[in-house]
């Protein structure tokens, strides 16, 4: 039997022309298709990441305003206790914000002027368009309670010698007859002592006397007023929440802000808008804070806040007209000192 020639021609034969496109076509179908896993997996890895980061801002404004709305209008004692302020900058036509114990609470609509924040485009000023709330409470301080008050040399003493209050410090003591505002002269923790005496670092006290009159009498003895026994101590708190601007314009430019006595703080970044509606006590939905009559603020029961995050990432959403993710929150605050 024969066997067929050996060519060595064929042995050398490559592939073909459309072999090699065929090829070509897979080898780019397989790269494609890794390319788009890498770019997906990669959007979804900056989209997760920016989601991680809106719930965290999400949580320390949530935690932190709710808080604080929550205890609008409490004291030490009672919320109806009538109260007497000898701070020096709450007397007057136009006390400072942060001195006065009126409302409770109070709102300002997107372009109501609001002390605590200018409206304006530089850092930490509020954002136009946005809401604001102002809330006042004096939260207890811990079991601290009066053993004697010295009216003539202006001195409490207290149960408990560390009591932690300090020069500057603006302290609400009251019973369930009145209460008074005032600030801390000089305190001394090896005798359980604290001084409210006119004069001392600003604002100071009007009066020493903590008694009972409107306005406040600013003399040097005021009405005189001792507080018994038993009676208790809080810190007096004014606070105020808006919408301001971060400087950050990369990120989105505004956050969350909190403003006292002692000045603005960012608290939470990528709130890019804040609304605000009330509940009063006569009321059966909620309100802007424009429906509230002046006068009936001290009746509001509760407070709904309703907030936009965004994502300080662009380009991690879909929609190419608002690159950034966002999110509303909303939540509703019982003011659980002023419940009927």
């Amino acid at each position: 039997m024969k066997r067929a020639p050996f060519s060595g021609r064929r042995r050398e034969r490559g592939f073909g022309l459309v072999e090699l496109m065929v090829a070509l076509v897979l080898g780019l179908l397989v790269v494609g298709a890794a390319s788009v896993m890498f770019i997906g997996t990669r959007q979804t890895g900056r989209t997760t990441d920016s989601l991680s980061r809106m719930q965290d801002s999400m949580r320390v404004g949530f935690d932190l305003m709710i808080r604080e709305v929550r205890e609008a209008g409490g004291t030490p004692c009672d919320s109806q206790v009538a109260i007497t302020d000898v701070l020096s900058n709450a007397q007057g036509g136009a006390p400072t914000w942060w001195a006065v114990w009126s409302d409770p609470v109070r709102g300002y609509g997107g372009t109501d002027a609001f002390a605590g924040a200018t409206i304006g485009g530089a850092v930490g000023e509020r954002v136009s368009g946005t809401d604001a709330i102002l809330v006042r409470y004096a939260p207890a301080l811990d079991e601290l309670m009066v053993n004697s008050h010295d009216t003539a040399a202006a001195r409490f003493t207290l149960n408990v010698n560390a009591h932690g209050l300090l020069a500057g410090d603006l302290v609400m003591v009251c019973n369930y007859a009145q209460g008074a505002i005032a600030q801390v002269s000089s305190a001394n923790p090896a005798d359980g002592t604290f001084m409210h005496d006119i004069g001392g670092a600003a604002p100071g006290n009007c009066s020493k006397g903590l008694g009972r009159a409107e306005p406040a009498l600013c003399t040097a003895t005021g009405t005189t007023f001792q507080f018994s026994a038993g009676s208790r101590v809080g810190r007096f708190n004014a606070v105020g929440w808006y919408i301001g601007n971060n400087g950050r314009a990369a990120s989105g430019g505004r956050s969350l802000y909190r403003v006292t006595r002692s000045g603005a703080e960012e608290v939470a970044d990528g709130v890019r808008a804040m609304q605000l509606s009330y509940l009063l006590s006569t009321g059966t939905a909620y309100v802007a804070a424009a429906a509230v009559p002046a006068a009936n603020w001290g009746t509001v029961i509760a407070v709904r806040v309703d907030l936009t995050y965004e994502s300080s990432d662009s380009n991690v959403a879909t929609n190419a007209s608002t690159p950034r993710l966002t999110r509303p929150v909303s939540f509703t605050a019982n003011l659980r000192n002023l419940q009927p």
